[in-house]
């Protein structure tokens, strides 16, 4: 059979009309251009809908060279960046040891390939790709600080003769702890580690001391995994350089402390908040990253189904009232109260938070930070707010019974409070606030919304494909929607897009209680905590389970992400 030229494909797939062929066409004759071109710059057309298409045309694979795109120090390796450029490619991971594989603009290049299997003694397989987004990523991975991995193991070797580091015991002044600290290849790490978490969109780093040797782990979408530690004997001048940067006590190791600094990374300042903790073997450090330009403010973005969002927005207007977000730490609640806040960001509206810590600066709304080591908690905080005339206030958590009081009476005196809860679920706020000692009738009078929230990780749309969930699942499934059995279900199956692990990113999973007068009335009868959540289902609270499996329907995520937020089907 022979296969069908750019044009037609195009045509079949109604992605440009007769006459815009026709046009394309006759522009190209004599110019010498390819026809993809020459649509893309009349407009009719995408470039990556021409990569696709020329994909398909050639029976080959289209790779989507995004931010999530890899390339190891082998491929860079294999591929001279003079090569690169020249004929606008970029190597990838082979299928086998013995292979490489080439994203090509354009596949038919034949000396191209040549050129590849001479260079790099290796198969060539073709793989077609946008021409800017090869051009992004040569820029990307031939730059020296791209090949961060081969670096940190380079640096690792290089150093792993050095004489063990002194005891925790021995004295060392605060000078021999700096010039260790100030050591090029102390510095030379640090630097590398924190660019790797950027690039990888790692929300912490964990440094974890044992005996002979250190583990450093990264959390991507949730999930923890390792990468190249230092050697011990990098470690104290490692911890020392963080400890500088973030204006802690380099002497002090026997007391926890917190500390932050800033970063550049890819053009951009990056915010990174530092935990210290002593242990047997060294301190133990937790770095969490606070990209800003990875954030989404958004109230439209962050993932809530438009029922939903219409309901939130709703209440966000009311005058007065208590919203809280209730979930373990590391679940977004943060996130979606900055989109809440900036949604009610106005030139009328004068907005205060009070928070431990500050984690993201808005512009236009008033942010204080407490310091409860000079006595400023959030209770003291939250009084001498109230005399600066606010509208809506921010709590970064509700801990204790005065800060809770202080909260309700604002919500009492004509003020919206949006603030956070550690429950498990969203009826579970108000046994909490019971217990903390607040009486039903100040719950029932200001709590207007209780949202439950949990990040599940996103299906990558590169490996997408559909599933057959088992009889266990529907079980699960069936308690939700009789109709669950026809839904069709994905999952990732694992490609260079997402690190084989069939996801990409991570999107909220929400409960959400809105307080209606019947909710108030069960509120003010007391009524046991089983019970309470049995009839806020029946009254129509949305439970995690059930917004997740509107997601898993949606093709979002898997029925594996959702049943680990909400494991008995049970949470709200």
């Amino acid at each position: 059979m022979v296969p069908k030229r750019l044009g037609e494909i195009l045509l079949d797939a109604g992605k440009i009309s007769e006459s815009q062929l026709t046009e394309a066409v006759s522009l190209q004759k004599g110019s010498g251009r390819l026809l993809g071109k020459v649509l893309v710059d009349l407009g009719y057309i995408t470039d990556e809908e021409v990569a696709r298409c020329l994909a398909q045309q050639l029976e080959l694979p289209f790779f989507k060279l995004d931010e999530f795109f890899r390339i190891g120090p082998e491929e860079v390796r294999l591929v001279p960046e003079a090569l690169a450029r020249r004929f606008i490619l970029i190597p990838a991971k082979g299928v086998d040891d013995k292979s490489i594989t080439v994203v090509m603009s354009d596949p038919v290049d034949i000396e191209a390939v040549d050129a590849v299997r001479s260079i790099s003694n290796r198969d060539v397989y073709k793989a077609v790709g946008v021409e800017r987004e090869i051009v992004a990523m040569i820029d990307k991975f031939y730059r020296e600080e791209a090949h961060i991995e081969r670096n940190l193991q380079d640096l690792v070797d290089e150093e792993a003769s050095v004489t063990l580091e002194p005891s925790e015991d021995s004295g060392m002044d605060h000078d021999e702890l700096r010039t260790i600290a100030n050591d090029a290849p102390v510095v030379r790490f640090v630097n590398l580690l924190l660019m790797q978490a950027v690039r990888d969109r790692a929300s912490d780093i964990h440094f974890e001391p044992g005996e002979r040797d250190v583990a450093v782990r990264i959390r991507v979408d949730g999930k923890l995994r390792e990468v190249t530690p230092p050697p011990k004997a990098l470690y104290r001048g490692v911890v020392t350089r963080i400890k500088i940067l973030s204006d802690m006590d380099i002497a002090e190791r026997r007391l926890p402390l917190d500390g932050r600094f800033k970063f550049n990374a890819q053009g951009r300042s990056v915010d990174v908040r530092v935990s210290s903790l002593p242990e047997i073997h060294g301190e133990k450090l937790v770095l969490r990253i606070l990209d800003r330009h990875a954030l989404i403010v958004d109230l439209d973005r962050i993932g809530f189904e438009e029922d939903l969002l219409e309901s939130l927005k709703r209440i966000l207007k009311l005058p007065n009232g208590i919203i809280l977000l209730t979930g373990p730490t590391g679940s977004g609640k943060t996130t979606t109260l900055y989109s809440a806040l900036t949604y009610l960001k106005d030139p009328s509206v004068n907005v205060q938070t009070v928070e431990d810590p500050v984690e993201y600066l808005v512009d236009s709304i008033n942010q204080m930070q407490i310091r409860p080591q000079i006595g400023l908690d959030f209770a003291i905080s939250l009084r001498h707010i109230l005399r600066q005339d606010p509208d809506v206030i921010m709590i970064g958590e509700i801990r204790d019974e005065e800060t809770a009081r202080i909260a309700m009476r604002a919500a009492l005196t004509g003020h919206l409070v949006l603030s956070t809860l550690h429950t498990n679920d969203a009826p579970s706020a108000f046994s909490r606030l019971t217990d903390i000692g607040i009486e039903p009738y100040l719950i029932a009078a200001t709590i207007r919304l209780v949202i439950a929230q949990r990040l599940v990780r996103v299906i990558c749309d590169e490996c997408k494909e559909p599933y057959q969930p088992n009889e266990a699942e529907f079980a699960v499934t069936m308690r939700v929607s009789q109709e669950s059995r026809d839904w069709t279900y994905h999952h990732g199956v694992g490609c260079h897009h997402c690190g084989e692990s069939g996801y990409k990113g991570r999107r909220p999973v929400f409960g959400f209680l809105e307080v209606t007068d019947d909710v108030r009335d069960m509120v003010l009868s007391e009524i046991s905590e089983v019970e309470f959540r049995r009839k806020c289902v029946t009254l129509g609270m949305e439970t995690l389970l059930v917004n997740g499996l509107r997601k898993v329907r949606n093709g979002l995520t898997t029925l594996d992400e959702v049943f680990s937020v909400s494991p008995d089907g049970g949470g709200a």
